[in-house]
Order: C-alpha cells, then sequence, then structure tokens
C-alpha cells in the first residue's frame, strides 16, 4: 500500500470556482472554493432598478442601469442584460460619437465583451474567453480607460492559475497591481491581493496568503463591498486553519455562512459548496449533502464544468465520510473524466486524492496506486519552484519600481520649487549663480540615481544568484527520491532487517548532509564530488534493488584533493540516467561516469545503456506524465554563472545512442567542467 498523498479527515477541499459572481472581478481563482452571491455595490435591488430600466430615456442611463443588473442578476438573467447593453453599446459607437459620449460607450462595449469571455470561462472554452478579454482590452486601451484593462488582464491572469501558468499569471497580476494603484481603484487592489494570497495558498505559504487576504478583507470593508466580504471571510478562515489557528478560523468562516444564508441576495453553485463544506467540517453531513446538491443541480443547468467537478467532489467526500462507497467512488470518478476532459490539473489533481482514499479504505490496492501516481504528477505541476521564485522577483521589481517612481517624482518636485524660488530673484545679476547651481542639483541627482540604480543592480544579481542555487538545492533534493528512500528505510525497519535499515538510513542522511553543505559552495575538491555521487548511486541501486550497476571512473592524471570544480554538475544527468533510462528497462543496467582531461579541459561524461532518450519519452507520454526534468537547465545556467572568464562557450552534448549504433541503447552525456587547481 502507498502512503495517503492527503489525510480526509475534516479537512476543506481545495476547490477552484470558474468565477466570482460579481462581473467587475471577472473570473478569480481561488486555491479553495471562493464564495459568490450576486448582489449591488451601490445596494440597488434587483426590482428598483427593473423599474428604472423600464423608464429610462436616454441610452447612456439604460446602459449604466444595465451594467448594475449584470452585477445582480441570477445567473439565467444576467446574460441577457449583458446582450442589451453590448447591443446600445454598438448602436451609439457605430454614429461615431466624440468626447464623453465615446468613452462612455466604449466602457460599456468592452465590458460586455469581458462579460462574454467570462460566459465562454464558465464552459471551460478558455481559448475564446481569452480572446473576449483581449478585445474587451483592445477597446479600453482606444478609449484610454487603462482600469478597465486591468480588469480583463486580471481576468486572463485568473485562466493562467487555473491552468497552472502561475509564473505568467504573476507577472500580469503585478501589472494590474500598478494600474489599480495609479487609478486608486482600491476595489481593483484588493482583488489582485485576493488572486496573490490564492496563489501562496497553492504554496502553501500559508502565512503570505494570510497577509494578502487580510489586505484584500481591509480593503473590501473599507469601501463595503459586500458581494466579496464573505468570499474573503471563507479564505481567511482556511489560512487561519492550515496555521492552526483554529479559533479564528472558525469565527471567519461562520462569518462567512451567516452572510451568505442571512443576505437578500442568494447565491449560486460556489457559494452553496462552500457552506457544503464548511458543514462537513462541522461533520453535519445531512446538511452538506443538501448544499451540495443545490450546488451540482445549478452548475449543471449553467453547464459550468468546473463546478460540475467541484460538486461531484464535495458529494463524493460527504459519502465517503460516511462509508458509503459506491456513492463516494462514482462522483469521484465523475470528477476526474470532467476534469481530464478540459485538461485542468486542479480537478485532476483533487479527484485522484479523493480517489486515492476511497480505494486506500476499500483496499484496492493497485487503482490506489494508480491514483498515487497521478495525484503527485499533478500536484508537482501546480507546485513548482519556478510560480515560488517568480513571486518572490515580481514582488521585488514591484517594489524596486514603486520606491524609484516616488523618489523621481519627489526629487522633481523639489527641483521644480528650488528653480521657482531662484527665478524670483534678480534673473540679470544671478543667471550664472542659476545656471551653476542647477547643474550641481542636476548632477547630484543624477549621480544618486546612477548609485541607486547600481545598488539595486547589485541586489537584483544577488537575489538571482541566491535563487540559482535554490533550483540547485531542489533539483538534488528531489522529492521523489527522497519520499521513496524514506520510504524503502520504513519497509526495511518493517521487515525487522535493523542492518539494511541503519546503513540505508546513515547513507541518507550523509547524502543529504552533503547536499545541504556543497549547495553553499561554488567550489568543492574532486574527492568531494566523488563520495557524494557514489553515496548518491548507492543508495539509488539500494531503493531499485540492484536494477543497475555503475562505475565512476576519475583519470589518474587528476589530483582529486587539488582540483576544484563546481559542485554537482553530474548528479541531475545521474538521475534522469537511472529514473528514466535504467528504469523503463527490463533486464539491469549500468551507469557509468567518467572524468578525464581533454587537452587543457576537464570534461565529464555520463553514460547509460538503459532505454534511451526517445523511448523513454515515448513511455513517459504513454503514461501521461507532466515531470519535465530542469537537470540540463540548471546546469546550463550555472555553467553561465561559474564560467563566465572561459573564453570557449560551454556546451552540453546530450547524444541518445541508438542514433549512431543501432542496436544499442542509452543516452550519453558530455561536458566540459570549469575547474581551479589549488596548487597554482
Amino acid at each position: 500500500m502507498m502512503k495517503d498523498p492527503g489525510s480526509k479527515n475534516n479537512t476543506l477541499l481545495f476547490l477552484i470556482p470558474e468565477r466570482m459572481c460579481f462581473k467587475r472581478a471577472g473570473i478569480i481563482i481561488t486555491c479553495i472554493i471562493g464564495v459568490a452571491f450576486t448582489g449591488s455595490a451601490q445596494n440597488n435591488s434587483l426590482t428598483s432598478l427593473k423599474k428604472e430600466l423600464q423608464s429610462a430615456t436616454h441610452d447612456t442611463s439604460r446602459c449604466d442601469i444595465l451594467d448594475q443588473l449584470i452585477e445582480i442578476a441570477s445567473e439565467e438573467e444576467w446574460q441577457k442584460y449583458n446582450g442589451e447593453m453590448k447591443q446600445l453599446a454598438v448602436k451609439n459607437l457605430s454614429l461615431r460619437p466624440t468626447g464623453r459620449p465615446l468613452i462612455l460607450f466604449s466602457k460599456y462595449y468592452a465590458t460586455a465583451l469581458h462579460n462574454e469571455g467570462i460566459m465562454y470561462s464558465e464552459q471551460s472554452n478558455d481559448e475564446k474567453a481569452i480572446d473576449y478579454f483581449n478585445k474587451s482590452i483592445e477597446i479600453s486601451k482606444s478609449a484610454g480607460n487603462a482600469n478597465e484593462m486591468a480588469i480583463s488582464l486580471q481576468s486572463i491572469a485568473q485562466i493562467n492559475i487555473r491552468k497552472g501558468n502561475n509564473t505568467l499569471a504573476l507577472t500580469q497580476l503585478y501589472e494590474c497591481l500598478k494600474i489599480f494603484e495609479k487609478e486608486q481603484d482600491e476595489i481593483g487592489i484588493a482583488d489582485v491581493h485576493l488572486s496573490l494570497g490564492d496563489i501562496c495558498f497553492f504554496q502553501r505559504d500559508y502565512k503570505k496568503a494570510l497577509e494578502h487576504h487580510k489586505k484584500s478583507y481591509e480593503l473590501y470593508l473599507k469601501n463595503e463591498y459586500r458581494v466579496a466580504i464573505s468570499t474573503i471571510c471563507y479564505k481567511i478562515g482556511l489560512d487561519y486553519y492550515e496555521v492552526k489557528s483554529y479559533p479564528e478560523a472558525l469565527i471567519y468562516l461562520q462569518k462567512s455562512i451567516d452572510m451568505i444564508e442571512n443576505s437578500d441576495y442568494g447565491a449560486n453553485s460556489v457559494a452553496y459548496l462552500n457552506i457544503a463544506q464548511i458543514y462537513i467540517f462541522q461533520s453535519k453531513y445531512d446538511k452538506a449533502m443538501s448544499y451540495a446538491l443545490k450546488g451540482l443541480a445549478i452548475s449543471e443547468k449553467t453547464q459550468n464544468k468546473v463546478e460540475i467537478s467541484h460538486s461531484h467532489i464535495v458529494l463524493s467526500k460527504v459519502f465517503d465520510l460516511q462509508k458509503i462507497y459506491p456513492q463516494a467512488l462514482e462522483h469521484a470518478e465523475d470528477a476526474l473524466k470532467i476534469g481530464q476532459e478540459i485538461k485542468h490539473p486542479v480537478e485532476i489533481n483533487m479527484a485522484a486524492k479523493q480517489l486515492y482514499s476511497i480505494y486506500a479504505e476499500t483496499k484496492q490496492d493497485a487503482k490506489a496506486a494508480k491514483m498515487s501516481k497521478l495525484y503527485i504528477e499533478t500536484k508537482n505541476i501546480l507546485d513548482n519552484q519556478e510560480s515560488k521564485n517568480a513571486l518572490l522577483e515580481q514582488k521585488l521589481k514591484y517594489e524596486y519600481e514603486k520606491k524609484e517612481l516616488l523618489t523621481k517624482s519627489e526629487n522633481e518636485k523639489k527641483l521644480v520649487t528650488l528653480i521657482s524660488e531662484n527665478e524670483r530673484g534678480n534673473l540679470v545679476k544671478n543667471i550664472w549663480l542659476i545656471v551653476f547651481g542647477s547643474g550641481l542639483i542636476l548632477l547630484t541627482i543624477t549621480a544618486f540615481f546612477l548609485y541607486r540604480n547600481f545598488k539595486q543592480k547589485s541586489i537584483i544579481t544577488g537575489q538571482k544568484n541566491n535563487l540559482l542555487k535554490q533550483k540547485l538545492l531542489v533539483s538534488q533534493m528531489n522529492p521523489h527520491f527522497i519520499f521513496n528512500s524514506l520510504s524503502a528505510i520504513q519497509n526495511y525497519i518493517f521487515k525487522q532487517d535493523s542492518l539494511r535499515a541503519g546503513n540505508y538510513l546513515a547513507q541518507f542522511s550523509e547524502l543529504i548532509r552533503m547536499i545541504l553543505d556543497f549547495s553553499r559552495k561554488d567550489y568543492i575538491t574532486v574527492e568531494s564530488e566523488m563520495k557524494l555521487l557514489n553515496t548518491y548511486l548507492e543508495l539509488q541501486k539500494l531503493r531499485f534493488e540492484n536494477k543497475f550497476d555503475y562505475f565512476i571512473n576519475v583519470d589518474k592524471a587528476i589530483a582529486v584533493s587539488d582540483i576544484c570544480i563546481p559542485p554537482m554538475l553530474a548528479q541531475p544527468f545521474i538521475e534522469n540516467a537511472v529514473e528514466h533510462g535504467i528504469f523503463y528497462k527490463k533486464d539491469k543496467g549500468r551507469v557509468d561516469v567518467r572524468l578525464y582531461y581533454e587537452r587543457a579541459n576537464l570534461i565529464y561524461e555520463i553514460e547509460d545503456d538503459g532505454v534511451g532518450f526517445e523511448e523513454a519519452m515515448k513511455l513517459k507520454n504513454k503514461l501521461k506524465s507532466s515531470y519535465e526534468s530542469l537537470a540540463t537547465v540548471i546546469t546550463k545556467e550555472r555553467m553561465s554563472t561559474l564560467s563566465d572568464h572561459m573564453k570557449n562557450k560551454i556546451e552540453i552534448e546530450i547524444t541518445d545512442k541508438k542514433l549512431i549504433t543501432p542496436g544499442i541503447s542509452g543516452v550519453k552525456v558530455k561536458f566540459i567542467v570549469p575547474f581551479n587547481d589549488t596548487t597554482l
């Protein structure tokens, strides 16, 4: 039986809604279902707005009322109002208006296009949704409406989050944040912090998630934006739950329920599923079932596939906790089928986790193992180091640009004030003094900015180097390897093979110690490097139950205690050889590691007799694996950083041996190693 990928005991599910119901925010993707209920920011009731629409005589007034109706109307009505607003906007724009009418009707047309993008996004037609959001951005740009541009760009960012493209989404979100701050749109700023908090939650950085969500909550509360307060209360409750502040978690979760159940606005499928999850948490399964079925009915009526998948997940959870396994299994399988149909890693991940739990409980070990593998694969897509680094880089860039802009603005004001004061004097008598003083000030400001720029670039360069070291550490401490090594140790303990368990544990701890130690250094001796590789290969050999032999050959001409090389350059390629070459081979394999001189260069060679690059890729595609090795990328980055002084450009040769010699399989990797000779 494989280890459970996640506990099911009263844990709130990681569900992602298709959109928040309030249209201005578009599709707000969250790490848990966000509460979404229809409401008007202007506190106008649906009935009174309908009466105003009937009596309105001017198209600008009608569009304004329709825009408000779209915010608070039901799922069945809002698209109709959006179509009416679009027709009015197009009709008036065809008359080629100028001035304020052009700006107003362009705004309504852009909003209508944006809302159509939401409609397609609900149908999981992401390509068409992005197309409509981009059309909305073009109209807003031509009308000079930066705020509306940011709203549509934010919606595109949410689609990227849902598809696992967090790095691109972060760039888009910080671009939106700059626009919203410039326009002083506090609701827009709150929306961005909500999304940033959601990304942090995905990355299990719950303290940062809480920080962003709290900022969002304060701005929604300040602006009395009731349509979002219930949502953010739910998110903050989940943040507190994950940091084990349970009293605070219960307070905010209860606030979320109270605001929905006691509001005049009603709720859509996302809100019902939120309530169902909280009742699951409270072990009130009958209530949870009732709300989950309501959510499923609405999502099926609107054909919102993402929320249909979420509804099945919640229903499966309810049946599972009551040990009604046939129904639990049926709903979980439906959720997985929809997730694979729309190709969303989040939905697939949740369904795989739920199916694993059911299969494990019903002793279906083979199926449980298959779901555990699928869960880990999709989890790797969602929880990647690249997006964590991107979050830090975008934050640093944003803060740097913001500070630079403020400094520039303040210095410009000081300069204008100084020039103005000098002009009040006698221009004739003080002309040379003014010129000299102005030149000195400009020179000082220029020097100041050059110094600031140099300092900031140094900080950013240092940060990049630190991130590169983090990537190196992450690439060496592969979670699959660590997990499987610990599982192997556990297996020996269960078999009461204390000697092998002790040896394995000693080697494993030694390897971890060396990785942590060497990842902080730019160069280590060849002797230390070979010790690390030998320990790593011994562990891999034990883990794969002697499926391969290995040989490490160091040229006798190399003084192993005097020659220093960058640490762990070969390990990622050795890992590829074992994990993707030898792993798929039916009989016993072999891995050769060579380090030798070739003319004036030090050369690394890693060679295996596995299935070969082409065959490994076919097998990975057949198994729908989402894993992509970062070895080549990280090694190139490191070489670029460590060997700028080298005259010849460093190249990595990766050869599929079958292409050179038919009938012989495997892969050979060869590259030049930068080195230092401590005897010189």
